[in-house]
């Protein structure tokens, strides 16, 4: 699979379902420069991580943008979609670290039905989570093996060398969670990454993570044509596709409220491609009493020297998180080869 050291100024690659976005920076790691940055989109409407066979249309257009682009090198970090990737809190028992990581092995069998031979699975500890709290709980976390060979395979086509990978709502919640807790003190909030097809909520405060949940978002627009439109505030008219989503949400704030003893969040952060669509600040506001504020990614890095890209700049908080100096990830890739 993945085994080989993380490398300074890696390609980060965040794979959508049927979009690729790159980015790589230069400078220190104190002063970030984004020196490339490209959009591509897939040539098919298969998701880009379930195509048995490379695309040959998407391989040439990735091509073409690394060679337009002004990126340098192979070694590439990849971002994974939430749509590809197992995900469950679970209580085990106070293990070390080499049971742990066995018992989280064998738990993603048991839990999430799958060979253990077809998933890599990981961990984070939930520190004050719904379930007990550190050491008790910890969020699984389970990439299949044939997901993350067959977008490294498309990558590796292109000229690429695949260096590790990871699930591209955690990285945006690690540069959320790094900027926020080096400006203040660390509140309690949300954080809702949006892609085309799930929604990642987390709550977070001085502790760390206490709460996870991946789920499919589905858009309310056209679900009932005779609707009286919302009329107010500016994008309040749009809210109404993003109810059922605000819903899940508050749902699952009232479950950490009861369950946990935390407090409703200050705010909740939004990321991701769709997080700055009409209404969803709109939609949260009013549904859950919260405040929803876009993550500032352009104050992590200096984008003078490329175009900003089209569209909002939140769809690029994974990427960005990947090309920043990493800490540990899900998988590595240490022969810089996919079995």
């Amino acid at each position: 699979m993945f085994n080989s050291p993380s490398q300074r100024n890696v390609i980060a690659v965040e794979c959508g379902s049927t979009v690729l976005r790159l980015l790589q920076l230069s400078g220190s790691s104190a002063s970030p420069i984004v020196q490339a940055i490209a959009h591509v989109d897939g040539a098919g409407s298969t998701p880009l991580f379930e195509q048995a066979i490379v695309d040959e249309v998407t391989v040439r257009r990735l091509k073409d943008a690394l060679r337009g682009g002004g990126f340098s090198g192979r070694a590439c970090a990849l971002a994974l979609p939430a749509k590809s990737i197992l995900t469950e809190s679970i209580e085990v028992p106070a293990l070390a670290s080499d049971e742990m990581k066995e018992s989280i092995a064998w738990t993603a069998v048991d839990r999430l039905g799958v060979d253990r031979a077809d998933v890599v699975a990981g961990h984070l500890s939930i520190r004050a989570g719904t379930l007990g709290g550190a050491p008790s709980e910890v969020l699984l976390i389970a990439a299949r093996r044939a997901v993350v060979n067959r977008a490294a395979l498309l990558l590796t086509a292109a000229g690429l060398e695949p260096h590790r990978a990871e699930l591209g709502a955690l990285a945006a919640m690690r540069l959320a969670w790094n900027q926020i807790k080096s400006t203040s003190l660390v509140p309690h909030f949300a954080f809702l990454h949006l892609e085309s097809d799930r929604a990642t909520l987390a709550l977070l405060n001085r502790a760390g993570l206490i709460f996870h949940r991946a789920f499919p978002w589905d858009s309310s627009a056209g679900s009932n044509p005779s609707a009286i439109p919302v009329a107010g505030e500016e994008d309040e008219s749009n809210a109404w596709r993003w109810r059922h989503l605000a819903e899940e949400i508050l749902l699952c704030l009232r479950h950490v409220e009861r369950h946990a003893g935390g407090s409703w969040p200050e705010f909740v952060l939004l990321s991701g491609a769709l997080a700055e669509e009409p209404g969803v600040v709109s939609a949260i506001g009013s549904v859950c009493g919260a405040e929803a504020r876009l993550i500032q990614i352009e104050e992590l890095a200096d984008w003078s020297k490329v175009t900003r890209p089209k569209g909002p700049l939140s769809a690029w908080s994974s990427a960005l998180s990947l090309a920043l100096p990493q800490q540990p990830a899900l998988v590595e890739n240490k022969v810089q080869r996919v079995a």
